[in-house]
């Protein structure tokens, strides 16, 4: 009967909790997505580079020697074959576009995380009504598209 008492006295404080943990779920989400996106981006185009790059050396020669033109044709082929350089930029593509996310989601990623981690009940409850504030001119700005530019239009 104690947790019953309990969470009946304080609903507010656990829905402010709920909405804090919602928004910082959905938040991480996208920038979980972004990163993996960002992640393939950045690979790709790394390893595309640097493949240009090695096959164009490959083909050139300052000077008539054997050794090394096995020596360029074996690095174009470690790097053709290799896995490394690919997950290196990928990590990088990755946590530059979670990174990026996050900054972008500042605001709400701060009202998510106080309304969450908050311990008085007027700071949570405060920090979810700025939240939800701030969802519903996102919504009504960006999902409605009210007060945006309308670029075809133009």
């Amino acid at each position: 009967m104690n947790i019953i008492s309990a969470v009946k006295n304080n609903y507010g404080k656990y829905i402010a909790k709920g909405v804090g943990a919602v928004g910082l779920g959905l938040i991480l989400r996208d920038a979980h997505n972004i990163g993996k996106l960002q992640a393939d981006v950045r690979s790709q185009s790394r390893d595309a580079d640097i493949s240009m790059d090695l096959y164009e050396n490959s083909q050139r020669l300052d000077s008539p020697s054997l050794l090394k033109s096995e020596v360029k044709d074996k690095v174009m082929k470690w790097h053709m074959d290799s896995n490394v350089p690919s997950f290196f930029n990928s990590a990088i593509g990755y946590f530059s576009g979670l990174g990026s996310m996050l900054v972008e989601c500042v605001v709400p990623l701060g009202l998510s995380a106080v309304a969450l981690l908050a311990k008085g009940k007027k700071l949570a409850c405060g920090s979810a009504i700025a939240l939800a504030a701030y969802a519903g001119f996102n919504f009504i700005k960006d999902g409605l598209g009210l007060g945006t530019t309308k670029f075809l239009q133009k």
